[in-house]
């Protein structure tokens, strides 16, 4: 019986020698003294030695996922300060269209001004509701006064009211 259990024991450690060559001829399986003392020493040395190559291999690809997001965030605050700076150009351009519109609306009023007030209403009358608001606000008083008078009445009220939500 025990020669048996020891026939077993040489067959089970060829087995295991040879089951995972390229483990062995990748691992350094000596120990101190050059051999193991059981077949368990061997299999817990050899995946011990299979982990850390999985570990390896997945240092590696973190680093690689590292190295992809630090490319990713430089790309990204790129784009926001591009996008900061189309930001700056479109509020600057809408702030010239502004000055521009009541540069316009200035002169509109100043011409409606020196016109006839009975003309004026006519043609106030016409025009959109907020640029004819706009046009009076920017008339001296005295002017618009004279021009929402010769305005027909229900249109002068809706100008008037307008007008004071403006200030």
């Amino acid at each position: 019986m025990k020669s048996l259990k020891a026939v077993a024991g040489c067959l089970l450690g060829l087995v295991c020698f040879t089951a995972v060559p390229s483990v062995w001829s990748q691992a350094d399986v000596s120990g101190p003294e050059g051999s193991f003392s059981s077949v368990e020493e061997r299999r817990l040395l050899l995946n011990l030695q299979e982990e850390r190559l999985k570990l390896r291999e997945k240092e590696k690809e973190l680093q690689q996922r590292e190295m992809e997001l630090k490319t990713l965030k430089v790309e990204v605050e790129k784009k926001l300060d591009d996008l900061e700076r189309l930001r700056a150009q479109i509020e600057g351009l809408l702030k010239q269209k502004s000055d521009v519109e009541a540069q316009q609306v200035k002169e509109l009023s100043q011409i409606y001004e020196k016109m006839d007030p009975t003309k004026a209403a006519k043609v106030i009358a016409e025009l959109d509701e907020g640029l004819a608001i706009q046009v009076l606000s920017s008339m001296k008083r005295k002017s618009a006064g004279k021009i929402l008078n010769n305005v027909e009445k229900g249109k002068a009220t809706s100008l008037s009211e307008g007008f004071s939500e403006l200030k």
